[in-house]
């Protein structure tokens, strides 16, 4: 592209790169994400949450770890994908503690969780048997009058295990 004068754009880039993590090619991943960078493009939260998932799915939690705390760190705020996948990477880790403390700081930080983000966190805490957890955060949904209409589809799976 560059031969004929055409540069690249963060979109550009976003799209390589989530096809390369989709593929699990991380190394190329890397790749592109630092040469993005090198030709003077910053990337946005698409970009971040496309690099995060990626390290999250192979469960190289320390890497996502560490770019979404770059990427807070050069003003980038994470948006609803992003908090998803660290939730599901935590979870997948067994670390569920930090799975709801994520949660908190999402809130906290002015991002609504949605659905998918409190399905995430309540299926994985019912999946690992930390019943009272998923309660808790349930309830907590509830008193903030988020999804009241879809908590039955949590207690339809909540003692799948037993």
């Amino acid at each position: 592209m560059k031969e004929v004068g055409l540069y690249p754009s963060v979109l550009h880039y976003s799209t390589l790169i989530d096809g390369l993590s989709r593929a699990r090619n991380l190394d190329a991943c890397e790749y592109f994400f630092d040469e993005m960078i090198k030709n003077g493009q910053n990337p946005d939260v698409v970009c971040y949450t496309v690099m995060i998932t990626g390290y999250v799915v192979v469960m190289e939690l320390e890497k996502a770890q560490q770019l979404f705390n770059e990427m807070i760190a050069k003003g980038q705020l994470p948006n609803v994908f992003t908090y998803n996948s660290m939730i599901r990477g935590l979870c997948g880790a067994g670390k569920y503690e930090e799975a709801c403390s994520i949660l908190k700081e999402m809130e906290s930080r002015g991002c609504n969780p949605n659905f998918h983000v409190y399905r995430t966190l309540v299926r994985n805490l019912q999946n690992a048997e930390k019943f009272s957890e998923a309660e808790k955060v349930i309830r907590d949904m509830q008193e903030k009058g988020r999804y009241a209409h879809l908590c039955a589809k949590f207690n339809r799976h909540r003692y799948r295990r037993c």
